[in-house]
């Protein structure tokens, strides 16, 4: 079987667009989004200026990052190694967006699946060039056979000096570019001053860099497609819901068998897991561009994407807690005692799994590394212990032996939270520009406030005082405040964790 790539000849290119209006032509794309592209970048002051052209599609990469999240196998690589798409099978969860490092792939606004350049597959099968090659005035793409040692892209491959697309990724990218300049196909080289779609002026993504007032010929973005964030407060809510469902039922678990047979225990903490796993639940399935496919998961699941587990990690953990409630408002100790270990074990899987899932987003530098699944494991217990501590309050004479217990893992909770907040944002240096641009909205940039009023001060560090200062015995309204600090914290973490992840510009 053949293996297709490109040759990208930039220093033929003019900038015409003719492979950009001929894709969507041939794919009936619709106006705002795109298969294939092409950026430009000036670099220089007048009168010695230069611009850029740089033709931007799929790379389908050897390793497909979007084909090993794709929860459905909607995503899938052909033989050709060609990476296509099945919009039947796509629920457009918009994960594949997320794992992209070249920000490749789109939402069909007609179709509301996943869409994305395949190479012209059904011209490839009919032993026609795809569309932007053959309108190509100066015939800078080559297309063909990488294997096959007589083509021309073969041959190019082999003898002259190329660049790919981010190669620090792993992905094996296809798209081989001559004469590339580094301020192009870099996207963090270039300033963003503005970008404009449909005759509109946008202002630059906020983790693009800045401008340098010291250098004002610094290479500078002049035309590209607008920078998308997949994942939005939908997400948010997501990932506050799962923490407080997890957590509660993980304490719950863990304060039976410290011998905590109470009321809170045995009813109040289940009802309230499973009060939140239904609204996680419902968050998910709306979020989709098509919930009414959302049993695909399970129905078709890719057993590579994290995603996939997660379904049925929450759909155990809802399961677990609904026997729990069963068997504490039936008085059944003997079935508690069953239950216990694997409603600690899938309450961890239920809520660390998303650490992995974001770490599928190979686009997103910020969300890489292990560090994620431990701190959503903290989150989870600030959440938990929170929840319950309201609770408690509110029961009153059911929930007071618990109350010092849930005030000692909040507290804790959160320290071990800020702790690794410390080391992961403010000490540990940036491997990538891309995550240093993405730390610095957090520390220095659009989320800052936010950042260290809320999630530092405001929901870490004084629940955390207001607890060890007076202590959850000293009366309702201390333990309550810092509960509700603690959750406003852990829901403005959240959001600045997705929004920063996703502010850095990717082509």
């Amino acid at each position: 079987m053949p293996n297709y790539g490109f040759a990208i000849d930039l220093r033929k290119c003019i900038g015409c667009h003719a492979c950009t209006i001929a894709c969507k032509a041939e794919h009936q794309i619709p106006i705002g989004v795109n298969r294939c592209w092409v950026k430009t970048v000036e670099k220089g002051m007048f009168p010695e200026t230069q611009r850029f052209f740089f033709p931007v599609l799929c790379n389908q990469c050897v390793e497909a990052p979007c084909v090993r999240i794709c929860p459905t196998n909607a995503l899938y690589k052909r033989r050709d190694g060609i990476v296509d798409l099945n919009g039947e099978s796509c629920i457009g969860c918009r994960a594949c967006m997320e794992a992209c490092p070249y920000d490749q792939l789109f939402i069909d606004p007609n179709t509301h699946t996943a869409e994305k350049c395949n190479f012209c597959a059904n011209r490839v099968e009919n032993k026609l060039l795809p569309a932007c090659v053959s309108v190509c005035p100066t015939e800078c793409r080559i297309f063909g056979d990488l294997d096959d040692p007589t083509t021309e892209v073969s041959r190019i491959v082999q003898r002259e000096a190329f660049m790919v697309r981010k190669p620090e990724k792993g992905t094996g990218p296809k798209v081989f570019y001559l004469g590339a300049e580094e301020s192009v196909i870099t996207p963090e080289a270039s300033v963003r001053p503005l970008y404009y779609k449909e005759g509109q002026v946008h202002l630059r993504p906020v983790g693009a860099p800045m401008p340098d007032a010291n250098d004002a010929g610094a290479p500078r973005v002049d035309y590209d497609v607008p920078h998308a964030k997949p994942w939005g407060v939908d997400m948010v809510l997501y990932l506050l819901f799962k923490a407080i469902s997890t957590g509660a039922m993980l304490l719950a678990a863990l304060m039976w068998m410290m011998g905590f047979d109470g009321p809170l225990t045995t009813i109040a903490a289940p009802a309230v897991s499973i009060v939140f796993i239904t609204m996680t639940a419902v968050v998910l399935v709306i979020d989709l561009e098509r919930p009414e496919r959302f049993f695909y998961i399970l129905t078709r699941p890719n057993w590579r994407s994290w995603m996939v587990w997660g379904a049925y990690f929450l759909t155990a953990h809802g399961a677990l807690s609904l026997a729990w409630l069963t068997a504490g408002w039936f008085g059944m100790d003997s079935t508690m005692d069953r239950l216990v270990l694997p409603t600690v074990i899938v309450a961890v899987l239920a809520t660390s799994y998303t650490g992995f899932l974001f770490a599928q987003g190979l686009a997103r530098d910020l969300w890489q590394g292990p560090a994620a699944a431990i701190d959503l494991i903290a989150q989870s217990g600030a959440a938990g212990s929170a929840s319950l501590l309201i609770v408690a309050v509110l029961m009153r004479a059911g929930g007071v032996d618990a109350l010092p217990l849930l005030g000692w893992v909040l507290a804790g909770s959160i320290s071990a939270h800020l702790v690794i907040l410390a080391f992961e944002q403010l000490l540990a240096p940036s491997p990538t520009r891309h995550h240093e641009l993405a730390v610095a909205t957090i520390l220095r940039g659009a989320y800052a406030r936010l950042f260290w009023g809320v999630a530092i001060v405001g929901g870490g560090l004084l629940p955390v005082a207001l607890l060890f200062t007076f202590g959850v015995q000293s009366g309702a309204g201390v333990a309550g405040a810092a509960a509700v600090l603690a959750l406003a914290g852990g829901a403005a973490w959240e959001y600045i964790w997705v929004e920063a992840g996703q502010s850095v510009p990717l082509s």
